[in-house]
């Protein structure tokens, strides 16, 4: 496999900062993620054939249940990924012979490089795809939040909402907006909702359309959007073999 680098990775405290000078100049930033999911979103017809994507376990449970928040084959998706990342200015990608992902390791930084090159997609910066669970391990990260403006998009918001509430009160975060999202086609709504939503950051948990959602909120609403992964549904579920977020 070729090694391809995309320059430093950025370290977890790294990215809390940037996101929190961002917040302090109120300055549009989006940070978009690339793992599997994405990678098979990209891959379609011009890395992978299309029949080979939908074969996939990820691909299949696309078609056949609605937990992956797309319906594959979807190449209007994939074309909006593709400018989506090249804009964003922070973009998550796996490590090689990444441990932390449970995914084949082929649709994981291989299928990234392959992916990226087809399409002439170099990140500005990036870190590891994981950021999004790695972040709320960290107190600095809670900190940055304290008595900030949050909007929410998830199918998980209100759930979410209700814990950070109730298990980090001494930050006085404040729960702004909670929109629920489980599918592509929910975007171009999203994004109007969000239009006259005063907040500091939004937090998506919104599945391989957060990469859209994020980026879009950034350009199109000069937002802090930050694609958020599975971090709230995994807090939600108190799920620590996944997530162990920092509790004073």
């Amino acid at each position: 496999m070729e090694k391809i680098s995309f320059g430093k990775t950025l370290k977890t405290e790294e990215v809390i900062e940037i996101i929190d000078q961002a917040i302090r100049a109120k300055k549009p930033f989006s940070l978009v993620r690339v793992g599997d999911g994405e990678n098979l979103v990209l891959a379609q017809q011009h890395v992978m054939p299309i029949k080979r994507v939908i074969r996939t376990r990820w691909g299949r449970r696309s078609r056949t249940t609605k937990t992956k928040g797309i319906r594959l084959p979807n190449t209007t998706a994939r074309d909006r990924m593709i400018e989506a990342i090249k804009r964003a200015d922070l973009v998550g990608i796996p490590d090689y012979n990444d441990g932390e992902l449970k995914a084949p390791q082929k649709y994981l930084r291989p299928l990234t490089n392959k992916c990226f090159k087809a399409y002439g997609i170099r990140p500005k910066r990036v870190c590891h795809t994981l950021v999004n669970r790695h972040l709320v391990e960290k107190k600095s990260f809670w900190e940055m939040l304290r008595g900030r403006k949050v909007a929410l998009i998830s199918k998980w918001a209100d759930s979410f909402a209700d814990l950070v509430n109730k298990q980090y009160p001494e930050f006085n975060i404040k729960i702004v907006k909670r929109i629920s999202f489980s599918q592509y086609n929910q975007i171009k709504d999203t994004v109007r909702r969000m239009k006259n939503v005063e907040c500091d950051i939004v937090l998506i948990s919104a599945g391989v359309n957060a990469v859209i959602l994020a980026e879009k909120l950034a350009r199109e609403q000069k937002r802090v959007a930050i694609d958020f992964g599975k971090s709230a549904m995994f807090m939600v579920q108190n799920n620590t073999d996944r997530l162990q977020p920092w509790k004073g």
